[in-house]
């Protein structure tokens, strides 16, 4: 058996970002069922997750109705522009920034904190393999115009928070649109919260 090639080396965490990426609904799973076992929610915990869980869902659909619900790295999405208005202005993954809001506001609900921060964890190593891979295929499709996209634009952190005067809304924008493509995140954090009330009593 021959030595591995370095750009083997180098495709390895993109090819397990492109795995994560097409499993991503499957993988909280273990994380839920965790859950429902450990869960000892308070009404603190109650009270904080379901903010967290508002604010990050409210972020998606504000998100989703800058690309009608179709992720950049598809080349369908606005005719396979680079998106970078609205709430792309101030970070590159504002989508998977609304997913982390969920998924803490689902592990503070159950009111335990070593379970807080196993999500967390699990949280950040999923998506930084997944960004990867996704940020290879924005370089290879967009090229220097997502270089300089990036060379602007964090990935995570904005440089500074918007105001809420200052945020773009789409001039065509359809809130009920919006809604509509966040339907079946609606249905999974809806089954997620009945499934652990339900566990609770």
């Amino acid at each position: 058996m021959g030595w591995l090639k370095m750009e083997d080396v180098r495709a390895q965490p993109i090819n397990w970002g492109k795995k994560l990426f097409e499993l991503r609904d499957y993988t909280p799973i273990p994380l839920i069922i965790l859950a429902l076992l450990v869960e000892k929610p308070v009404i603190a915990s109650v009270t904080f997750g379901l903010i967290l869980i508002f604010f990050g869902e409210a972020l998606r659909v504000y998100c989703s109705s800058f690309i009608t619900g179709i992720s950049r790295t598809r080349s369908s999405s606005l005719g396979g522009r680079l998106v970078t208005e609205g709430p792309f202005t101030f970070v590159r993954n504002p989508i998977y920034v609304s997913n982390f809001f969920v998924t803490i506001g689902l592990a503070v609900y159950t009111g335990v904190v070593w379970f807080v921060f196993l999500s967390i964890f699990l949280f950040c190593l999923q998506y930084y393999f997944i960004v990867l891979y996704e940020e290879s295929l924005l370089r290879a499709k967009f090229g220097e115009e997502y270089i300089e996209y990036c060379q602007k634009v964090p990935a995570f952190f904005p440089k500074k928070l918007p105001r809420l005067d200052a945020l773009e809304v789409p001039p065509d924008v359809s809130l009920s649109k919006a809604i509509k493509n966040e339907k079946r995140t609606f249905m999974a954090i809806f089954s997620v919260l009945f499934a652990l009330v339900l566990f609770s009593n």
